[in-house]
């Protein structure tokens, strides 16, 4: 059985593959698309025409790639820009079109329960308290669990993009640019998270920031999850990190290992962010995670069709299946 998952951010277009082997999920192919649907939402409140066009393109291209995976199931969730702009009935009407099913639009709760999810599905974190924080486009989500259930959960509309165009207008963002942005955020923060405490979790980072930070830690001229997924990053390298990056143009970003260049603008506030609530949770190191949002819809997926397929009875003959030709993984960021 292949399942199809189709994450709709508000910076990126995130997909994945994945095969049933037994008891266990395999991916066949994982990608992301930078396509930046949440444009100038923040002084609009509507999804610009060129954003939506670059997203239903590009969910287009990767419906066609599913298909000749021989995917059966298909399951696509839209976030923080959709939900957040007045014009989210035609995106999602034109969303249907370009996928041949429709898409889910789901609240921040429940986006930060299916985060959770993700990442737990993660051998690694099988005996783990975790404490997640995952930075995305539109907004950020916070959440905490033991034992796989979930403790405390947040959503706010504090995504790198929307940070970007509020707060961040010239490169070099200098040091000056940078100690504001971290005090609005310490005073937005400091209050929302008053009821969550690290007490032992470990904190795991997900989403395109924190994946940057890893990669630029590790000067990686070519993307690899495999030396992302579960690497660790100080407090104090993410300090340094935001003092250099602050006195960069944008020239010069472009030039630094590790970052890629359509998050070049993004990474500043991303990080900023992200050392903020290290701060005030008392964090000296984060751990990354290459799962998120889309592994956790993933499984929801693969176990409600798992509840509904019956197997079929055995047959005297059986054709072999065709070997697949077409598997790849693409890098995700």
């Amino acid at each position: 059985m292949r399942y199809a998952v189709f994450d709709i951010g508000s910076n990126s277009l995130k997909f994945i593959v994945s095969e049933r082997r037994g008891k266990h999920l395999h991916t066949l192919t994982e990608t992301s698309r930078f396509t930046r649907l949440a444009e100038d939402l923040i002084h609009t409140g509507s999804l610009k025409p060129e954003a939506m066009q670059r997203t239903l393109t590009a969910m287009a291209e990767l419906r066609a790639e599913a298909d000749l995976l021989g995917v059966q199931h298909f399951r696509a969730v839209a976030t923080s820009a959709v939900r957040d702009s007045k014009n989210r009935k035609k995106f999602l009407k034109d969303a249907r079109e370009a996928l041949g099913f429709p898409v889910r639009l789901i609240s921040g709760e429940v986006e930060a329960a299916t985060i959770f999810e993700g990442v737990s599905s993660d051998p690694h974190w099988r005996k783990s308290s975790l404490f997640i924080i995952d930075i995305g486009g539109g907004s950020a989500e916070w959440i905490q669990g033991d034992n796989h259930q979930i403790t405390e959960r947040m959503s706010l509309p504090l995504g790198c993009v929307r940070l970007r165009e509020r707060f961040i207008h010239q490169h070099p963002v200098g040091a000056a640019g940078v100690d504001r942005l971290r005090k609005i955020l310490h005073e937005q923060l400091q209050p929302a998270l008053a009821t969550y405490q690290l007490n032992g979790r470990t904190l795991v980072g997900t989403g395109g920031t924190s994946s940057c930070l890893a990669a630029m830690d590790l000067k990686l001229k070519e993307f690899d999850p495999h030396k992302i997924d579960h690497y660790v990053v100080t407090r104090r390298k993410i300090r340094d990190r935001l003092e250099h990056l602050q006195t960069l143009n944008l020239e010069q970003l472009a030039k630094v290992v590790g970052l890629p260049r359509k998050r070049i603008d993004l990474i500043i506030p991303g990080a900023a962010l992200l050392y903020v609530c290290m701060e005030i949770l008392g964090a000296e190191k984060i751990t990354m995670s290459m799962r998120g949002l889309r592994y956790g819809v993933l499984h929801q997926l693969a176990n409600e069709t798992a509840k509904t397929v019956v197997a079929p009875k055995k047959k005297a003959t059986a054709k072999k299946t065709p070997a697949l030709t077409v598997v790849r993984r693409q890098k995700v960021a």
